[in-house]
């Protein structure tokens, strides 16, 4: 129930108390006070009702009010609800509508003039022109995630590539420094080396000159040609086995010192040499010759030619030029030179072990090479029976060989 206000209240009471007055009156038969106070309570009813009225008017027109606030913001709210719930879901949808709203709300604000815009208009205006701004900066905040997310990604791949780079460049080092330190041991041990080297190699070639008595100039020894030492050891060992085939894959010095020890030991021994450029093997033939040594030793001519072993190919001396050869009982590797090809030396043995004596010595020069380090390997890993003489210079290794029973 609605309130009553203080002058309502005063009237019903002033009315209620004429009402009794009236009433007493009548009671007492005082018809004219009784009328008089019927006509006041009349009266004072009108007033009350119309007082009534006028009060119902106004929360009338109050209410009125109210709804018409009501349904303004409950518009708002419509309007409100039907915005992205999320920034990020604005489109250029949204942009347009309102983009049209606004321009539609400007015409009719120029048409109706400045005085008729009104706080509804400003509002939806303003609204409007908050949400452009806030589509402008979701675009930048969009564009800048993007970009920054494109970047992180960028970033992200750089820096993989860069570890693996720095992974691929301290690798790199490392092998570049075990390798410095390889070669700064090697060249160490030659400059160490080249302090008794030559003495030594002189010393070798006085006891080779004391063991013949040449007929012609020898030939230079080092370089190409094996070295002293080498050649020591190589007269040594005939002195010690006393061969009766020697086989030399090369030709050269060695042929002349070879035949000289076999020559010394006053039997039928004798060299055979294969060497596959002929020019060198005319000089050859030509220094045994000078020496007087032809009956000893033989130089073949003997071309390279492609030889297959175990699926590979190799440049190695022509067959037929070992074709009649048996009983070897020194082997000396000293070619073919290592530009033939890939491992030159290697075929000798799997070629020539079936034609070894069943007690033989094999003999590998120039052993300080990689390729002929592989070579002396794959040789004592292959051919059963041979093994590794403890004897042998720097640069030669010498192998003993027994055939198996």
């Amino acid at each position: 129930m609605l309130g009553m206000t203080g002058r309502q209240l005063a009237m019903s009471a002033v009315t209620a108390a004429l009402g009794l007055v009236t009433a007493v009156a009548g009671l007492a038969g005082a018809t004219d006070v009784a009328i008089a106070a019927l006509g006041l309570l009349l009266t004072g009813l009108l007033l009350l009702v119309i007082d009534v009225r006028r009060r119902q008017g106004e929360l009338a027109g109050r209410l009125k009010k109210m709804a018409q606030r009501q349904l303004t913001d409950l518009r708002r709210t419509e309007r409100l609800q039907h915005l992205p719930a999320e920034v990020e879901a604005a489109t250029r949808r949204s942009l347009s509508v309102l983009t049209d709203e606004f321009q539609l709300a400007v015409g009719r604000m120029e048409t109706a003039g400045t005085s008729t815009l009104t706080g509804l208009a400003q509002e939806r205006l303003a609204a409007a022109e908050r949400h452009v701004e806030i589509l402008g900066h979701l675009a930048d905040v969009t564009a800048t995630a993007k970009g920054v997310a494109d970047l992180k990604k960028n970033v992200a791949a750089a820096a993989d590539g860069i570890s693996g780079l720095r992974r691929e460049v301290l690798g790199n080092l490392d092998d570049a420094n075990r390798e410095n330190k390889r070669q700064q041991v090697a060249l160490r041990q030659r400059v160490d080396k080249l302090a008794y080297e030559p003495v030594r190699q002189v010393q070798a070639l006085m006891q080779l000159m004391s063991r013949v008595n040449a007929r012609a100039a020898l030939p230079a020894t080092g370089g190409w040609a094996m070295e002293p030492s080498a050649l020591l050891r190589l007269v040594q060992l005939v002195d010690d086995t006393r061969p009766g085939l020697v086989v030399e894959c090369g030709s050269g010095a060695s042929t002349v010192w070879l035949a000289y020890a076999l020559e010394a030991q006053g039997r039928s021994g004798r060299v055979v040499a294969l060497e596959h450029d002929e020019h060198y093997a005319d000089e050859t033939r030509h220094m045994l010759s000078s020496h007087g040594l032809t009956d000893v030793a033989e130089v073949r001519h003997a071309p390279l030619v492609e030889v297959e072993l175990a699926g590979q190919v190799f440049n190695w001396y022509q067959p037929d030029a070992i074709k009649d050869l048996k009983d070897i009982e020194l082997l000396l590797v000293d070619g073919p030179p290592r530009a033939s090809g890939p491992r030159a030396r290697y075929p000798a043995v799997p070629l020539l072990g079936h034609r070894l004596a069943p007690v033989a010595r094999v003999v590998l020069d120039d052993v300080d090479r990689p390729e002929e380090q592989e070579a002396a390997e794959a040789w004592l890993t292959e051919v059963p029976g041979l093994t590794r003489d403890t004897a042998g210079t720097d640069r030669s290794a010498v192998f003993a060989y027994r055939r198996p029973r």
